[in-house]
């Protein structure tokens, strides 16, 4: 019974640990944002549910910005002609809303947050920075390692989910919760979340399809009830793209690859079949980044899961979405698939779990027979 009291006792003060271990990773990064120019934009984005005259949300932003506890001047992130171009025009500003209004969910969220009293990019960074706590919350619950979990956390595209002001935080803590929920089998939480996930990032509803139809192959979901979800995911998705009023995959595409354009709406320009092939190429640039090792990491992870491991059967449906994805929208920020590098370390722990494991129960005259016939 003492023995009993004591492990209890230590899983207590180990969990207390790391609670206050992403607390302060929490807080450090909210103090610590990126200084991208996307937060003037989301700050616009905000506004512009409330406010539908171009001058009013262009100054709102402007002043959003420049009323940071440790203000990023414009000329650190708008030296390229067409960000000064969009800082200082509030019609050519008011046109790229489409963008930033289409992560409906985190625009609202943060709209709640200023109409609480919160200046627009404090929100928005509170948000970011709660998302990681709920992020190292869901890899502690999934894993039960607290030691490892929490390097998991301090990697770099994990950490930066605190740092960013943008949709993705939200949305990589939603897919990881619905995710959690299938490994507990409440298969109607999952597909909620997933479907909330929509609302924050539209292009999720490419994931959310994927993930669906994988729920239905591997008989997590009645058929009609995934189908059913299907048709609510795209008609959610259709619905958002169009209240925010976002343009079409063709000028998106020329918009983010080839030329940025600062009259997308009254001026659009679409990308031709050349251009296209031209983003493809920009893939090659994947090689020098981080996705390589994550990618590596989970190949070799998931050739060591037992046959029957949630994560063995999910990893392939997650690496079909990463493909086609990067087909779709040749993006390869780590922001975007941040959730799927957390869903590879928690692979990574799981099995390192399982050798320990299997190093523990070997018996030692098993583990010596092994040792004299390495020598």
């Amino acid at each position: 019974m003492h023995q009993q009291d004591a492990q209890k006792i230590v899983s207590g003060l180990a969990l207390g640990m790391y609670l206050a271990f992403c607390a302060v990773l929490a807080v450090f990064t909210y103090l610590r944002p990126l200084p991208t120019f996307d937060r003037y934009l989301y700050a616009g984005a905000v506004a512009s549910l409330q406010y539908s005259d171009p001058a009013t949300i262009h100054h709102i932003a402007h002043a959003e910005f420049d009323a940071q506890p440790s203000p990023f001047h414009f000329e650190s992130v708008a030296s390229e002609p067409y960000f000064a171009d969009v800082r200082d025009h509030p019609d050519h500003f008011a046109q790229q809303m489409g963008l930033f209004r289409v992560k409906l969910g985190y625009v609202a969220v943060g709209y709640v947050l200023w109409r609480a009293g919160l200046p627009i990019l404090v929100g928005l960074r509170l948000i970011s920075a709660c998302c990681l706590f709920v992020v190292g919350l869901a890899v502690l619950s999934w894993t039960r390692e607290p030691v490892l979990s929490a390097l998991l956390v301090m990697t770099a595209p994990v950490l930066n989910i605190g740092r960013m002001v943008t949709a993705d935080p939200l949305s990589s803590a939603l897919i990881l919760l619905a995710l959690l929920a299938l490994v507990r089998k409440w298969q109607a939480l999952a597909a909620a979340l997933l479907l909330t996930s929509i609302v924050v990032r539209s292009d999720n509803v490419v994931l959310v399809l994927i993930l669906l139809g994988w729920m239905i192959w591997n008989r997590r979901m009645p058929t009609r009830a995934g189908a059913l979800c299907a048709v609510v995911a795209v008609a959610v998705g259709a619905f958002i793209n169009r209240f925010a009023g976002m343009y079409g995959w063709r000028v998106l595409m020329q918009h983010s690859f080839i030329q940025p354009e600062a009259e997308p709406l009254t001026h659009p320009v679409l990308i031709s079949f050349a251009g296209y092939l031209q983003a493809l190429a920009g893939l090659r640039g994947i090689l020098y980044t981080s996705m390589v090792v994550w990618v590596f990491v989970a190949t070799a992870v998931w050739r060591s899961l037992p046959e029957n491991s949630f994560l063995r059967s999910l990893l392939p449906a997650v690496g079909l979405f990463v493909v086609v994805r990067l087909l779709i929208f040749p993006n390869f920020d780590d922001r975007v698939f941040a959730w799927a590098y957390v869903l590879t370390g928690i692979a990574l722990i799981q099995t390192v779990r399982s050798s320990m494991a299997e190093i523990e129960d070997q018996p030692v005259e098993d583990s010596a027979k092994v040792a004299l016939n390495w020598k």
